[in-house]
């Protein structure tokens, strides 16, 4: 099947080629679009008379007009914020070339060729009014003018975005009130490995300084991959202009918490193209940085908590106290070859490969009542009984993102033919993540008798204090119990190639453009988990006190400026060389391995041979692009059964393969009508899908027996889970502002069906598997029914130079979004909730201010709580009080009646959300002489939280506080230099 596709593609590229050659009796445009000082201008809109063709500049600056008849013609070219320009031009049947260099409009606006944002924000305004799909982008210019670590943060700024945030930084994308597996990510079109377990791209790896700029695709094109209902984040690389490239920055930074910490990045690119016609361009650009992150954190498991007249009240069975010391430090390279065939026709080579180690430490005191389950009292009471274990970390875990792409477009008179290969790799690599737990077999032990209170004078910041006058801090007590150390890795490697044809006609004065293609992707990961157990025999082994490996750590100023004292701690590292150097103290855990290794090790294989076609053409102020596309999916799909004896005897490990497939086929529909003053309305229709998980789709299974009268477990994977597919509808409005700023307003629909979600549920007789272990708890992936969400967006632009003197350097940018949405059938539960990650309200503000040398802004983004996982179920089986059995009707279905749920939806047993998130940022920057400028910047200025609540807000899960970062630095960019 792989060989008929790449001979079909070889065979493609030969037929056009041998049809393009023959084509000689017309001629084409080539043009450039620069500014008064020569720097590009990409995004322009070039419109061409007779004929009223339309197009747009590329990253360097360059368009093209194919399949002109001979004849004088009219050249005009547009940019937001510069005069327009005008040429008339003769064409024959040779290629015509030539330069439009616009002028700024007033001289009020002379700040878009002399600020490098207000020169970002210029060419995101241009390239989302000239794209053909409806079009978020970021480009460099504006990345780097507020302090955002990586490019999710970045990302984070733009309309209809919410940001999954892990350890201060945003990690996964959510577009349009989807969850994150809704969105698809590529570097310049290159669909991206992920380094995970998941189909989401974990973008906290990618520096936010490496690359030239962000779109979001919020509808797509037939070309594009389909799998992307909520949009398609596409990575940008660097490419080389005629101007020389030279940039380099340095900065250095502090925050305050865990008794300060530092930050530090710097970068270089250096671009220019060689040879006295330019034909080739090379480019490259590195960058690092350090961030020696602190968390405070506290996380409680709240509970209904039933008092002795039978009501209930919200409290909690435990809370680990944890603090998090990090030494996260990140690498990326990017870069980019092309050489000009002819002024026309080109080959490329695009290269980004990122490196982060997220290395830290991690220490928790483990509070919990006797059984762990019981809460430890209700708030204000006399206390319950309870316990503390101490657990260290020491994370070692290596993540990589590489993508390499060579490809090439050859133009001719009336069409182009592109190719392209690539390959992709992605890793999660752990260098020995290393993990001990501490506490005291004694039962006498104090540590084993302390009576816990809970004190909620601080809803969101709950206190658990000890009311027996214990200790919990004396190292004295605390003995090494078990320690593990894991060595895990789960790469994942992508070969995809393809090939397009894209015609240029006419039909009367009307113009069109009809492109069609091929392409496909192979994609190859696997799990093999390596985390080695350690178990100690208090009977044959000595204690090892907690006390014979210190660590000078200490911090009196936990948790949001002091709420607990903290540590004294462990220092991992030293304990993991005292088992390596005594062997016959501490032994391998064989049966604790196996556990923890064998039901999550998979390999999965993919083939998605894929074709498409599209027309769009231009009629009049109408613009209409149809599409379709078609992609059959492939699979095998390796998994390990797993079946633990419940007498502790050896398990018996196998597995199984299965080979799914399916074709899905994608049309979409793009129609905008221009109005006066550079407006026009959008009307969108196009069918996506995302697929599953990669860790949901392997048969795995690993049932570990029932022991001591207790129920078994059953945690399983699904190969027949389905694709969640969704009809997606878009109307927008758009506008320019006068003299340079942009007004959008939308609405968007998505109706759909098989969403995935995680179960939890009980075996019952009538099930097709798995009936010889009644009422075992059964984990699975399965897919619901359907779904729908809607929303709408507003975003605003306006630079407010018509204002006089120093208030002429004013502007702002700001966005809006609400989403609202219903998931449908869920197990057990009759209500029907918001779909996972849909954030109902949503913005961003930000002031600017560019006058002279001085440009600053401020950045404020609002992101509303919205739901992580489902756990409320409000129904269950009946079940025989006998014999513990469910209970069939007459069709041998499992009968289901109310549950009722101690305090409700709202209450501890309500689904987890993440809280609401609000952060405030600032930057600003001095341009000092020439190519110098120097900028300092507050990070997280209102030391906004991070967290998860059940049902409630006071039903705390997780709280953690970073504190604010400052830092400053300086820049030399001799690429923007005046």
């Amino acid at each position: 099947m792989k060989i008929k596709v790449l001979l079909s593609l070889t065979l493609l590229v030969l037929f056009m080629s041998s049809y393009a050659q023959g084509q000689s009796t017309r001629g084409s445009i080539q043009g450039t679009v620069v500014d008064a000082v020569n720097a590009v201008l990409q995004g322009a809109r070039v419109e061409l008379q007779p004929g009223g063709q339309t197009t747009s500049s590329d990253t360097q600056g360059s368009f093209h007009f194919l399949n002109l008849v001979p004849g004088s013609y009219t050249i005009k070219v547009t940019f937001v914020g510069f005069s327009p320009y005008t040429s008339n031009v003769t064409v024959g049947t040779q290629t015509t070339t030539l330069t439009a260099t616009l002028a700024v409009s007033n001289s009020n606006q002379q700040v878009l060729v002399t600020a490098n944002r207000a020169h970002g924000e210029a060419e995101a305004v241009n390239r989302e009014l000239t794209a053909e799909n409806i079009l978020q982008v970021l480009p460099h210019d504006i990345i780097t003018s507020l302090p955002n670590a990586n490019v999710a943060d970045a990302i984070g700024r733009l309309p209809s975005v919410t940001l999954e945030r892990d350890e201060g930084e945003g990690k996964y994308v959510q577009i349009r009130g989807t969850e994150p597996r809704f969105s698809n990510v590529t570097i310049d079109g290159v669909n991206v490995p992920s380094p995970e377990n998941v189909r989401q791209i974990k973008l906290d790896i990618v520096p936010a300084d490496l690359v030239e700029s962000v779109e979001i695709n919020k509808t797509l094109l037939a070309h594009s991959d389909g799998d992307a209902i909520g949009g398609s984040i596409n990575l940008r690389t660097k490419t080389a202009n005629e101007r020389p490239t030279i940039e380099a920055f340095s900065q250095g930074g502090y925050t305050p918490i865990i008794n300060g910490r530092t930050e530090s990045q710097f970068g270089i690119t250096l671009g220019r193209r060689f040879g006295a016609t330019k034909r080739l361009g090379v480019i490259g650009g590195f960058t690092y940085d350090f961030n020696g992150r602190g968390i405070d954190d506290v996380e409680p498991v709240p509970v209904a908590n039933q008092l002795a007249d039978g009501s209930y009240v919200a409290s909690y069975a435990q809370a680990d106290l944890r603090e998090y010391r990090y030494y996260r430090d990140r690498y990326g390279y990017a870069g980019s070859f092309d050489y000009k065939l002819t002024d026309q026709s080109n080959i490329y080579a695009h290269l980004l490969y990122s490196h982060f180690n997220n290395f830290g430490d991690r220490w928790d005191y483990n509070l919990s009542s006797v059984d762990g389950s019981t809460a430890f009292d209700a708030p204000g009471g006399a206390g319950f009984p309870g316990n503390v274990a101490f657990g260290a970390e020491q994370r070692r875990p290596v993540q990589v993102i590489g993508s390499l792409a060579i490809g090439g477009n050859q133009f001719f008179k009336n069409s182009v033919i592109n190719y392209e290969v690539a390959v992709g790799r992605a890793a999660t690599d752990e260098h020995g993540y290393q993990n001990a737990t501490f506490g005291n077999s004694d039962s006498t032990a104090p540590i084993n008798n302390v009576q816990f209170g809970v004190d909620l004078s601080k809803p969101l910041v709950p206190r658990f204090p000890v009311l027996n006058g214990v200790n919990i801090y004396d190292p004295t007590q605390y003995f090494l119990q078990k320690a593990d150390i894991d060595y895990s890795y789960g790469p994942q490697v992508n070969v995809q190639g393809g090939a397009g044809f894209t015609e240029n006609y006419s039909v009367g004065d009307h113009h069109g453009i009809v492109e069609f293609g091929a392409k496909f992707r192979n994609v190859h990961k696997f799990q093999n988990s390596n985390d080695i157990q350690y178990a100690l025999n208090p009977e044959t082994n000595p204690a090892i006190p907690f006390t014979q490996f210190p660590d000078s750590f200490r911090n009196n100023h936990y948790y949001n400026g002091g709420e607990y004292q903290f540590g004294p701690v462990t220092d991992v590292s030293t304990l993991f060389k005292f088992i390596r150097n005594n062997p016959g103290v501490i032994a391998v855990d064989p049966l604790g391995t196996l556990l923890g290794n064998a039901g999550g090790n998979f390999s999965f294989d993919e083939f998605i041979p894929a074709g498409y076609f599209s027309n769009s053409i231009t009629m009049g102020k109408f613009e209409l692009y149809t599409g379709l596309r078609f992609e059959s999916t492939s699979e095998r799909l390796q998994g390990n059964v797993v079946i633990f004896p419940a007498d502790g005897s050896a398990p018996t490990v196998s597995n199984q393969v299965t080979h799914p497939s399916y074709v899905d086929v994608l049309p979409t529909m793009q129609l905008r009508y221009a109005l006066p003053s550079g407006s026009s309305v959008r009307f969108v229709y196009g069918r996506g899908f995302a697929r599953p998980d990669y860790q949901d789709l392997p048969p795995s299974l690993q049932i570990n027996l029932a022991t001591g009268g207790g129920s078994g477990t059953i945690s399983a994977g699904n190969p027949n889970l389905k694709p969640t597919h969704s009809n997606n509808y878009d109307l927008l409005y758009e506008t320019e502002l006068k003299p340079f700023g942009l007004f959008q307003a939308g609405i968007f629909y998505k109706d759909i069906t098989s969403p995935i979600y995680a179960t939890q549920r009980y075996v019952v007789p009538g099930d097709s598997l798995y009936q010889e272990y009644p009422n075992y708890r059964y984990d699975q992936s399965v897919n619901g029914t359907s779904a729908w969400l809607w929303g709408f967006e507003v975003a605003y632009e306006q630079k407010f130079s018509f204002l006089p003197g120093l208030f002429s350097g004013f502007g702002f940018s700001g966005n809006y979004s609400y989403t609202d949405s219903l998931a449908r059938g869920l197990l057990l539960r009759t209500d029907q909730p918001h779909l996972l990650r849909q954030s109902p309200n949503t913005f961003n503000l930000s002031p600017t201010y560019d006058k002279g040398s001085l440009s600053v802004r401020l950045g404020v983004t609002y992101n509303q709580a919205n739901i992580d996982f489902y756990q409320y179920q409000n129904e269950q089986y009946q079940t025989d009080p006998k014999t513990g059995n469910p209970v069939l009707d007459g069709n041998g279905n499992p009968i289901v009646i109310p549950n009722p749920v101690p305090l409700g939806i709202k209450g501890p047993n309500g689904d987890n959300y993440f809280y609401t998130h609000t952060q405030i940022d600032l930057q600003g920057s001095y341009h000092i002489k020439g190519p110098i400028s120097v900028y300092a910047y507050g990070l997280n200025l209102n030391n906004e939280v991070f967290g998860f609540y059940n049902g409630s807000t006071t039903n705390v899960v997780q709280r953690e506080f970073y504190q604010p970062t400052v830092a400053a630095g300086v820049r030399w960019s001799l690429s923007r230099e005046k």
